[in-house]
């Protein structure tokens, strides 16, 4: 049985400051999210993003980026002994070591954000609904509006500046906590509270 519970913004990013003792026990979990954030690829009208959207996934947090495209270019597509180096985020930093799935931005200290990955086998499962000024809309109606830009149809590389190829790739971001509407760690979903 799932429990539901009501939290503020700052109990969540409290919870993922001490990943170990409140989310993972094993360094690595899943968990299931709800977020609403813009439409990074939508036309910006009056400052502001033409679409939004809340987009539920499965995510997997504690992973370790380099150890993941190594272990896939290695094993899964036999690349032999592959040596691959993350790059430095840009304009963010890992505030409390890499074990710890927060990243910072550098301008904005402490402004927090999740460090998360959605796997291949999750990427067919994840939804998003996009809005127009408040309403549900098509991304073919937004494309007829010329609410999109060309980058939103863009290919973009494969995980690891392009090591893993097509069929094994997996998407890694950094969600800021205030996106957040829900998220399921172990058998509680925990809403936020604006």
């Amino acid at each position: 049985m799932t429990d539901k519970v009501t939290i503020t913004r700052e109990r969540l990013v409290d919870m993922f400051r001490n990943f170990k003792k409140e989310v993972s026990f094993s360094g690595v979990t899943f968990l299931k999210v709800v977020y609403a954030n813009d439409v990074a690829g939508s036309r910006t009208i009056n400052k502001k993003k033409a679409l939004t959207k809340i987009t539920e996934a499965i995510i997997t947090v504690g992973a370790s980026y380099e150890k993941k495209i190594n272990k896939i270019a290695e094993v899964k597509q036999q690349m032999g002994d592959v040596d691959f180096k993350a790059q430095k985020m840009l304009g963010k930093f890992y505030k409390y070591g890499v074990d710890v799935p927060v990243v910072a931005s550098e301008k904005k200290p402490d402004f927090e954000m999740l460090v998360m990955m959605i796997e291949q086998h999750q990427r067919k499962n994840r939804s998003s609904v996009y809005f127009y000024n408040g309403k549900p809309i098509s991304i073919a109606d937004a494309n007829e509006k010329n609410l999109l830009q060309p980058s939103f149809f863009k290919a973009k590389p494969t995980a690891g500046r392009g090591v893993v190829n097509e069929e094994n790739d997996f998407d890694i971001n950094t969600l800021g906590f205030d996106k957040i509407v829900s998220i399921k760690v172990n058998n509680t979903v925990f809403k936020v509270e604006n």
